[in-house]
């Protein structure tokens, strides 16, 4: 069943570039009245004026999702200016190219706060309101969850924890009716990879690689929204996550044969 979504309040993290920008636009166009979060002031702003010549509400909040009092202080954002929720998009997240043991403790847990403890504590800090509406919470995770590549390990092991982490609560939610869609999107051509710390040549050449043919935005976007008016608890984007979701159960040693052979590649300085 595909819902309207027209005057459904929508609170989108991440939303002042890449996919959630996109997401704002294609929810703008539905209907949504919008919440947009991001530390990137200027950007959201931008993207607030665009929204608001469509006709709906939009907001903004600056807001670090890393920062728990941040958080608390965006609930009371959104209780004022909506009063209830019914979407709740976790899209913030940062990427790291490196090798696991190159990565240090601070490295780690800042991107593990910024990619994984803030959907947790958004969670936590939305449900209430998610609860009264018969909400939908919407997870941003990776297709490197199903393919967590050389070089990659440090992002794909925060989205697998986000992965698991949205699985298990869309059944634990279900019963409050609360419905709980995790997304897996494959290479997007965003400033989110164009911003990543690469260190060596072949890494380098990686981000170069995914830059040059990532997919645009706006497609996974589209899906993330059909996802949405349809309540679906998975949204898996492009043809090499599905090869590599099957693959791997299907060929088990072959996937570890092509791992360690590009984990051999890029280790060659």
């Amino acid at each position: 069943m595909t819902r309207d979504l027209k005057g459904k309040w929508v609170l989108v993290t991440g939303a002042a570039s890449g996919i959630g920008r996109e997401l704002c636009l294609i929810l703008s166009k539905e209907g949504c009245n919008l919440i947009l979060a991001d530390i990137n002031e200027d950007g959201a702003r931008n993207l607030a004026s665009e929204i608001e010549v469509i006709g709906v509400d939009v907001h903004f909040k600056k807001t670090d999702v890393a920062d728990i009092e941040q958080i608390n202080a965006l609930k009371e954002f959104v209780s004022e200016k909506a009063g209830s929720l019914d979407v709740l998009v976790n899209c913030a997240g940062v990427g790291r190219s490196s090798a696991l043991l190159d990565t240090t403790a601070a490295q780690w847990e800042s991107i593990m706060r910024i990619n994984f403890h803030s959907a947790v504590n958004m969670t936590e800090a939305f449900v209430p309101s998610l609860k009264k509406t018969g909400g939908q919470i919407v997870n941003i995770s990776s297709g490197l969850v199903f393919f967590p590549a050389p070089t990659w390990g440090v992002y794909a092991t925060t989205k697998s924890a986000l992965a698991s982490f949205s699985e298990c609560l869309s059944w634990e939610l279900k019963g409050l009716g609360i419905a709980v869609t995790t997304v897996f999107p494959g290479v997007i051509n965003t400033p989110f990879y164009s911003e990543l710390k690469a260190e060596t040549a072949p890494e380098k050449l990686v981000v170069w690689l995914i830059n040059k043919f990532g997919t645009e935005p706006e497609k996974i976007a589209w899906l993330i929204a059909q996802g949405i008016k349809k309540r679906k608890r998975r949204v898996m984007h492009s043809w090499i996550n599905r090869t590599t979701y099957l693959g791997r159960r299907l060929l088990p040693c072959a996937f570890d044969l092509l791992g360690e052979a590009i984990a051999g590649a890029l280790q060659k300085k």
